[in-house]
């Protein structure tokens, strides 16, 4: 009897689902460790105005970030268990860890979403501030500028109250600090 051409086996579905999840914790874990760590890495330039508000929206971002790749690295780990008693034919065992790894796999982008999102608001609620301390940073730069000009004398005007002293030749029976003992030649 031959195999119908439309009948898939279910290995070849099991290994397209292993890739499809595979893809998608890869991805869940790459974009929420891009923002946790760019928003740590550019912190300074991300709030420059620490507002309560600002402290607040930015942690919630940070914790649900955290969170996130937490849900996957436990799906990951449960998967591993519920893969190990499905060969042993603990199918009832498999089944209450699968139904605990859903709803991890659901909260996973969900939290990503929300983490990604503070970390948007926060940038907009200080958006307005950070133009305003790069431009309070570059005034400040260019009163020092001034300042410094204002306080600079002009060229050639710094003359010399007295003339500079004159150094005189060490006499040649003192011998300088720097110099070597003479040698004597015992050959």
């Amino acid at each position: 009897m031959a195999e119908d051409p439309n009948i898939v086996p279910k290995s070849a579905i099991l290994q397209s689902v292993t890739a499809e999840a595979n893809g998608f914790y890869g991805v869940i874990v790459t974009v929420a460790s891009t923002f946790l760590g760019g928003s740590l890495l550019f912190l300074e330039k991300f709030t420059p105005a620490k507002s309560d508000l600002s402290i607040v929206v930015i942690s919630v971002g940070w914790v649900s970030l955290v969170a996130s790749i937490g849900c996957i690295a436990r799906v990951r780990f449960m998967n591993l268990r519920s893969g190990k008693l499905a060969l042993s034919d603990r199918f009832d065992e498999a089944k209450k860890i699968d139904s605990h790894t859903d709803l991890l796999s659901n909260w996973s982008p969900w939290l990503l979403i929300a983490g990604m999102s503070a970390l948007v608001i926060v940038g907009i609620l200080n958006f307005n501030q950070i133009g305003k301390s790069e431009r309070k940073e570059q005034m400040s730069n260019q009163n020092d500028n001034r300042d410094g000009l204002k306080e600079s004398l002009p060229y050639g005007s710094l003359q010399p109250s007295a003339p500079p002293p004159v150094q005189q030749a060490p006499q040649p029976s003192q011998r300088s600090p720097l110099s070597s003992p003479p040698q004597s030649d015992k050959k």
